[in-house]
């Protein structure tokens, strides 16, 4: 019976639906085998594999079945001898495939892959002055980031950096959410801007390209003008989209786009003495008994491990909250938000005694007591209260990710605060009008992509069975640490994450490469130099 290479799982009961509906269509022709492959590719499907490889067992029987098909089918599950999919994510990933082998003979496509602080922006901004040094207009400049959290941190550094560089040429610094930049429309799969409406430029960057999605991937590239140039900025090592596809890592992992790519290695935040650079370079090599060594350390005063629960307490909140506690007291903005990001709490889960959600009213009940009472506040909202929207609001110009904070306007009135992007500037939402939010003192480590913290409070709860953990989350959580990180766990369970990782989540490397093949194998042939 052909199944996929993964450990059993209880059946969810979204893959059982699929897998009884297209049991029905099939009526009987191949039942042998057909429903247990459906329910793993499915399930691995939700968990963000795109191709989901298959034992080497005989398949040609699956073939007689209306809802099996080989590559190039119209059928609601897809096989090759080694991989399965479902339908709508093999059209993706042939669509994304076509779309770069099309960018290659001209050099189109640029990837920038580094990790915090090795200057991928820096990068990118003596790129766009050479552009603009040679002619080209910065109003067809596009810049964007999957999340508004990201997007305002790009335009953030691409000001700094220009100061810090001392570049004068006008440049653009606005960007955008990748969804308001292809044109979303709501209630539809599809955006305004695609392969027969282009978005209107000659260069696009895309920032925290890490976080994009098959889905989302394969609409830029269908959006961005064939004789334009697309260049996508990320950390490989970093965790994959919350969505189907580790898009980014795939397309750094081989050697089919090895003239395309750029890889940063030196950081320029993290020195030989700094134990949150050394834990990253530990994570990323793999070795264990180093990141141990580096954690136990005094060296390393800032990198700590704790292996029971007594990290949790209320002291350690109060420490490090402190400055933000007195931030709010005085009233000024700016030292509320930089105090607010003195310290996080991250964790893989949601649910659970050490998830998200309890950790947040855990923390709630702290800080309360801590930070100044207003009266007619009613409950869960309170001065100081941090808020992360979950849901995009483009009529209130608000994005998943976007964190505000509650705070009293001149009249007294609570509301939420939120940065504009500009220096110095916020603007005020009533709680009333917020789309969907969560309490933002406790985060999971995928809501951290794009963010950075002083300090990190890592928690890893002890579990059988923890899908999420692995080397890339363990990565992630590390790096958005500037200087400190207190980690919350047993060895065995880092030991765990470090070596669990990742496999593809798709066969772009494999079929980028057998283009390559057969382009260098053809006399006639466009030069890929």
């Amino acid at each position: 019976m052909p199944s996929a290479i993964h450990p059993v799982h209880p059946v969810h009961p979204l893959d059982d639906q699929l897998a009884n509906l297209l049991k029905r269509l099939d009526g009987g022709v191949s039942q042998r085998g057909l429903v247990a492959l459906i329910r793993e590719v499915s399930a691995r499907t939700r968990e963000g594999v795109i191709a989901v490889p298959l034992a080497e067992t005989p398949l040609a029987e699956l073939f007689d079945s209306p809802v099996v098909g080989r590559e190039g089918d119209y059928k609601p599950l897809i096989l090759s001898d080694t991989h399965a999919w479902l339908y709508r994510y093999w059209h993706y990933e042939d669509r994304l495939a076509k779309c770069i082998r099309s960018r290659l003979p001209d050099d189109k496509l640029l990837i920038i892959s580094g990790g915090p602080g090795t200057g991928k922006t820096t990068k990118v901004t003596r790129i766009l002055a050479d552009l603009i040094a040679d002619g080209m207009e910065p109003a067809r400049i596009l810049l964007a980031a999957p999340t508004g959290k990201a997007a305002m941190r790009m335009q953030e550094s691409i000001r700094d950096t220009r100061q810090r560089e001392n570049i004068t040429c006008p440049m653009p610094e606005q960007s955008s959410t990748l969804h308001r930049l292809l044109g979303f429309i709501p209630n539809r799969v599809g955006f305004r801007h695609h392969a027969n409406n282009p978005l209107p430029a000659d260069v696009v960057i895309v920032d925290e390209a890490s976080m994009i999605d098959i889905s989302l991937m394969t609409h830029l590239f269908e959006a961005v003008p064939p004789q334009a140039k697309l260049i996508l900025l990320g950390d490989k090592d970093q965790l994959a989209s919350v969505e189907t596809g580790s898009i980014f890592r795939d397309l750094c992992s081989g050697d089919a786009l090895a003239k395309q790519m750029l890889l940063l290695q030196t950081s320029y935040r993290f020195s030989d003495a700094d134990g949150v650079g050394q834990l990253a370079q530990a994570i990323r090599e793999a070795d264990e008994e180093r990141l141990l060594d580096v954690l136990a350390s005094p060296d390393f005063a800032t990198v700590t491990l704790d292996e029971s629960q007594a990290g949790l307490n209320a002291n350690w909140l109060r420490e490090g909250w402190q400055d933000y506690v007195a931030a709010v007291r005085v009233g000024e903005q700016d030292a509320i938000f930089r105090a607010f990001n003195a310290l996080r709490i991250l964790t893989p889960l949601r649910q659970g005694r050490l998830g998200v959600e309890a950790l947040n009213v855990w923390v709630d009940g702290v800080m309360q007591r801590l930070l100044p009472a207003h009266e007619g506040a009613q409950r869960p909202w309170y001065v100081g209260r941090p808020v992360m929207v979950t849901q995009n609001d483009y009529r209130q110009n608000l994005f998943n990710g976007d964190i505000g904070i509650a705070l009293p306007n001149e009249k007294g009135e609570l509301r939420v605060w939120f940065p504009t992007g500009e220096a110095g500037e916020y603007r005020a939402v009533a709680p009333i009008r917020l789309p969907a939010h969560e309490t933002a003192w406790a985060m999971t480590i995928h809501k951290s992509q794009g963010s950075e913290f002083t300090r990190v409070l890592l928690i890893l709860p002890e579990a059988e069975d923890l899908p999420l953990l692995g080397r890339e989350l363990l990565y992630t959580a590390v790096t958005r640490a500037k200087t400190g990180i207190h980690i919350l766990a047993s060895r065995a369970m880092l030991g765990k994450a470090l070596r669990q990782v990742a496999p593809p989540a798709s066969q772009l490397q494999e079929r980028l490469a057998a283009y390559s093949s057969s382009v260098i194998a053809s006399p006639s042939a466009p030069s890929l130099d």
